[in-house]
């Protein structure tokens, strides 16, 4: 098979979708996680700074607890402080208990010294105006409570923040570059067995029914897709074959009657002839006539319950029903014939879903040949058995001369003939009766079979599903027993 050839990338592409649906998702994945990042990181570092501060705070708190009533001292503490981490901008205050600044850092924003102390909570931290500062409480015996402030600006941690951003941006557009790319691999790496598939597809003709999607052995989606479409494929072949094949039977079957109507046609017009030989040729065009016709209506019959058209005409049929009528109708025609006909009935009441014509036609026809095949004083009979509680198993036993079992195989195809044994007295047969009987049984959901011992007896079995009614119940139970 030829390789495919890439289509070209179009807005209504599959491939483009999946790129573009996979461009989208990574970016604002990408742009998500850039966010998280920057918050998270922003976050961390204030927990970080916040500690310090805290730490700081207590530190100083502890000096001014030892240091009191030593205002210079605490002073010179707070200065010292103040000196050693005034290149981050930290700043030191220092309140006493009425709210007024006692001393501050050269670094102490205005804010922040006007800002009220917070009794409620003498450890916390704020941020206010850009800044975060540690506050803490002291008591004093020899006064009520200081309060002491370390805090510094937050540039510095939005600096830090800002140049951590700088380098995952350029991450970012790389794979923002990448992305399209490396999508548009994947969606082409993917999409690879459905434009096979097309490709398949488009090239199949009815002179090549042949053709089979690969199945990569992957066992992935495509993989089923790809065995659903060969199954189809394999019935349409196995369909178009057989359809060729019944159409050629067909018109084998079609030439020889209308043959013989042309012949007699030819030879009556070809001189005078007597009434006589008029009327004798007319019962001859009349006999092929029929002849035509029955092979016209089986035809059309199995191309109603072909296995892909529903029955017509659907109906509960009553199997009781249906079998006493045909084994009345038999009865005279076993008489002529010298056959012993009998029959074990079913139980009352049990139903199939189809066509009543067409299961008497079924019955009809197995029951006809089976006493046509039997020499007098043979019997045929009937006997149906309820298995599972829902299939009905109708057999038909004669006592004829059997099959042979080179011909077992091929009994139901259309227009197939057996040996000379059975069709000696079976006159001028299509060979559609059993091919009709299998299309309607299948068409029902049943099956048909046969067995038979050449020179001793023939067997067909005949199984419907079937559905006992409410009523019939307890006639069922009684049937079994």
């Amino acid at each position: 098979m030829p390789s495919p050839t890439p289509e070209p990338l179009s807005w209504a592409s599959l491939r483009f979708q999946l790129t573009l649906w996979n461009t989208l998702v990574v970016f604002l994945t990408v742009t998500a996680a850039l966010a998280a990042v920057r918050i998270g990181s922003r976050a961390m570092l204030v927990r970080e700074a916040d500690a310090v501060l805290i730490g700081e705070v207590n530190e100083v708190a502890l000096a001014l607890a030892d240091f009191s009533p030593d205002t210079q001292a605490v002073v010179a503490e707070l200065r010292r402080k103040a000196e050693g981490h005034e290149a981050r901008g930290w700043f030191t205050q220092l309140l006493d208990a009425t709210g007024g600044t006692v001393w501050n850092s050269d670094g102490c924003p205005p804010t922040i010294l006007n800002a009220p102390a917070t009794a409620e909570n003498p450890k916390t931290v704020v941020e206010a105006a850009g800044y975060r500062f540690a506050q803490a409480r002291v008591d004093d015996p020899s006064a009520d409570h200081f309060d002491v402030r370390v805090g510094m600006p937050t540039t510095y941690l939005d600096d830090d923040v800002d140049a951590l951003t700088k380098l995952l941006i350029p991450v970012g557009l790389g794979i923002a570059v990448v992305t399209p790319l490396a999508g548009y691999w994947l969606a082409v790496r993917a999409t690879r067995p459905i434009a096979d598939i097309l490709n398949t597809a488009d090239q199949l003709r009815p002179t090549r029914l042949g053709d089979r999607l690969t199945v990569r052995g992957s066992d992935d989606e495509l993989d089923h897709l790809a065995r659903t479409i060969n199954r189809l494929l394999d019935q349409v072949a196995s369909h178009v074959e057989r359809q060729e094949q019944f159409v050629a039977d067909a018109a084998h079957e079609l030439r020889g009657p209308l043959a013989a109507v042309r012949n007699s046609l030819e030879v009556s017009l070809s001189r005078d002839r007597t009434p006589a030989a008029y009327r004798a040729t007319l019962e001859d065009l009349l006999e092929e006539t029929l002849r035509l016709t029955r092979l016209t209506n089986d035809l059309l019959l199995l191309a109603e319950t072909a296995p892909e058209v529903a029955p017509s005409a659907v109906e509960a049929v009553d199997l009781a029903a249906v079998l006493q009528q045909t084994i009345s109708m038999f009865t005279g025609v076993a008489d002529e014939q010298e056959v012993a006909l009998s029959c074990t009935p079913p139980p009352t009441g049990l139903t199939v879903q189809g066509n009543t014509q067409q299961v008497r036609q079924v019955l009809g026809n197995l029951i006809d040949n089976a006493i046509r095949f039997t020499p007098p004083g043979g019997s045929v009979t009937v006997h149906t058995t309820l298995t599972g509680g829902n299939w009905l198993v109708i057999e038909i036993r004669d006592t004829g001369c059997g099959i042979s079992p080179d011909h077992l195989p091929r009994l139901f195809d259309r227009f197939y003939q057996a040996d000379a044994a059975r069709t000696q007295r079976q006159g001028r047969g299509g060979g559609l009766g059993l091919a009709i009987c299998q299309a309607i049984v299948h068409s029902h959901g049943g099956t048909i079979t046969v067995t038979s011992t050449p020179g001793k007896d023939s067997c067909f079995q005949v199984s419907l599903p079937c559905r006992p009614s409410a009523s019939s119940y307890h006639a069922n139970r009684l049937y079994h027993s």
